[in-house]
């Protein structure tokens, strides 16, 4: 029997129908809930029933739905994620915000996308702004922003139960529980994962996690949002791209608090109180390496361990002042705290940041939309930055939504970047330096300006979304020449050192569809085109000219179908070898029925029909696999 709730939590201004309203609502371009047509930004949402038909397994596979992203994985345990190129295996120029919180980790500048304590199935959408919002998320949201929000805690009440199974020894299990007693609603999620990921090659990662989220609603004005949770990651592989062994291995653990506050002034004015916790712990062996030169010692060093934490407190408050203007303040305070022996010296690196940010919306008719925003951050690398943006939407006609926007955004040195000090010694020698950070680095600058065009056609269930960009990124910080090391034995200095270097411009266009003729059948289908030019080969070669993903899906009655394609053409990620272009296809058909009172869905899918293909390089090859799934909810 399923729990009673004590309350009825309060209506989402983002439920599912209003992705098939008028015009989709969103609220990461600037924290202001806005229908997409007058949104200052382009966006794209991934929606709980668009993660469903994919049959992805993995959070970054979904990001192949959006245009103009590439997703590659490197490694079981390392899959890296870019939009429109200008990325190495470390994606630095993406923020990625779950339920406000930031996953970004400026210790290696990057997301470790399986160490996020999150199950596909606590979801509810995703929403991607393409192109800078640094004006709303700071420091980092350069190419692009992802915001991820979770289900609420009253979705779906009772138990839920799931498996899946399949080749490449694909084994998953899911157990859920959402109650309420009073004034309180929870869910807890338990969900492990595993699987071999590239058949030739030691590749068996495998993941535990545990996320909670509580909801105390004790009056109609105030409502207390409870999260933590924590991921164990056991990985065949490094995690922060140095491999010395096939037996070298990562134990992970990923885990957070978080605590949100919020309470409603009026129907145009609320404030809330955010607080948050994450640490990141990795230890990461390998068997000791024979010392280099006949005498004793052995080369250091013996691990690659590393910790980060950060801890964020952020207010915000939101209100009309006019009629016809809207705005959001935003104040936030973070500790960020770095330590790895190894790559970085003995010490541990700490830096706060402080951040303060406004958006406003006037809308002085119902034709146009003037928007007008900006973030000022102190950090403790990039020092003091105005990150702003204006945009105006233009809507002559129903239907029809023309957006002009410019912005800046800024990407901070990450602590590996400045405070790097790897090498291999045989004490009291320095052996080889391989790694160091002998400059004070400048943060990375993209100037950025857009044009976008939406059309809605409501009768036929039609929504196109069109954007033209051009990107000015200067000050990119990579690799440079060898730099001398007094008393370095191997006397070549140091093999890499971090610079500024390089600058990049970017254009292209690019295009997202949603047709929904009726309630059985939808697709959605985007493209992009991209052109770089820039004095790094590298870069120019780092995005794909052309990508195309579609997604379909129709219900059959007895059976649901979906077939996914994906298309993504030649590139070079930074600092590695050319990827080939590949084609996918994806299919999954499922049934959904009952047995007395408890709900089940049957579920086949299967992954690269057409072939093995490479997403990184000729030596990592994803074979054609695929998984039976089930979920009983009782």
């Amino acid at each position: 029997m399923h729990t009673v709730l004590g309350w009825a939590a309060p209506v989402d201004p983002l439920s599912e129908m209003d992705y098939f309203s008028e015009q989709p609502v969103v609220l990461s371009a600037s924290r202001l809930s806005q229908p997409v047509n007058r949104a200052p930004a382009a966006v794209t949402v991934i929606t709980r029933e668009m993660i469903e038909a994919s049959g992805f397994r993995h959070l970054p596979d979904l990001l192949r739905l959006v245009p103009g992203f590439q997703v590659s994985w490197v490694r079981g345990n390392v899959p890296t994620v870019t939009y429109q190129g200008l990325s190495s295996v470390f994606s630095r120029r993406l923020q990625v915000m779950v339920d406000g919180r930031s996953v970004y980790n400026p210790a290696y500048g990057h997301v470790q996308w399986r160490g996020i304590p999150l199950a596909l199935d606590d979801i509810d959408r995703i929403e991607v702004v393409r192109g800078p919002n640094a004006a709303n998320d700071g420091v980092n949201a350069v190419l692009a922003s992802i915001h991820i929000y979770t289900r609420s805690a009253s979705a779906d009440p009772g138990w839920t139960a799931g498996a899946a199974i399949g080749s490449a020894d694909i084994r998953d299990g899911l157990l859920r529980h959402v109650g309420a007693s009073g004034d309180w609603q929870w869910r807890v999620t338990v969900n492990s994962r595993r699987e071999h990921w590239f058949e030739n090659q030691q590749d068996e990662p495998r993941d535990h996690l545990l996320d909670a989220r509580a909801e105390w609603r004790p009056n109609n004005r105030d409502e207390v949002t409870l999260q933590a949770g924590g991921v164990l990651g056991e990985w065949n592989n490094t995690s922060v791209g140095y491999t010395f062994s096939n037996q070298q291995t990562t134990d992970l653990f990923n885990g957070y608090v978080q605590a949100r506050w919020q309470r409603t002034l009026s129907a145009d004015s609320e404030w809330s109180l955010l607080v948050n916790h994450t640490v990141t712990r990795a230890d990461e062996t390998f068997p000791a390496l024979p010392a280099p030169l006949p005498f004793s010692g052995v080369l250091a060093p013996d691990n690659l361990n590393y910790w980060f934490s950060r801890s964020a407190l952020e207010f915000s408050w939101q209100g009309r002042p006019a009629k016809q203007l809207r705005t959001v303040w935003t104040a936030e305070a973070r500790l960020d705290r770095a330590w790895s022996a190894s790559l970085a010296g003995p010490d541990i690196h700490e830096g706060a940041m402080y951040r303060l940010s406004g958006n406003l919306e006037w809308g002085p008719t119902e034709e146009w939309v003037f928007h007008a925003g900006a973030m000022l951050e102190k950090h403790y690398y990039a020092g003091a930055r105005l990150s702003p943006r204006v945009a105006v939407n233009w809507l002559p006609k129903p239907g029809h939504s023309l957006r002009f926007g410019m912005s800046r955004a800024y990407r901070s040195p990450t602590f590996l970047e400045q405070e790097s000090d790897f090498k291999f010694t045989q004490a009291p020698f320095i052996f080889d330096q391989l790694l160091l950070s002998p400059f004070k680095l400048k943060p990375e600058r993209m100037d950025s300006v857009e044009l976008g065009y939406l059309y809605h056609l409501q009768k036929l269930g039609l929504d196109l979304d069109t954007r033209l960009f051009h990107n000015r990124l200067d000050d990119i910080i990579d690799f440079t020449a060898p730099y001398p090391v007094a008393g370095e034995l191997a006397g070549d200095g140091a093999d890499f050192t971090y610079a500024n270097l390089y600058s990049a411009r970017q254009w292209g266009a690019e295009y997202q569809l949603r047709w929904q003729p009726g309630k059985a059948t939808w697709l959605t289908l985007s493209q992009s085109w991209t052109r770089i030019r820039a004095d790094f080969q590298d870069l120019v070669d780092s995005a794909p000219t052309h990508t195309l993903s579609l997604l379909a899906s129709h219900d059959f009655g007895l059976l649901s179908g979906s077939v996914g394609y994906y298309r993504v053409g030649k590139m070079r990620w930074v600092d590695s070898a050319e990827t080939p272009a590949y084609d996918r296809i994806d299919l999954r058909l499922s049934r959904a029925f009952k047995v007395g009172n408890t709900r089940t869905e049957l579920a086949v899918v299967a992954q690269s029909i057409l072939g093995d293909y490479s997403e990184f390089d000729t030596d990592r090859l994803f074979e054609p696999r695929a998984y039976v799934s089930f979920k009983m909810h009782f």
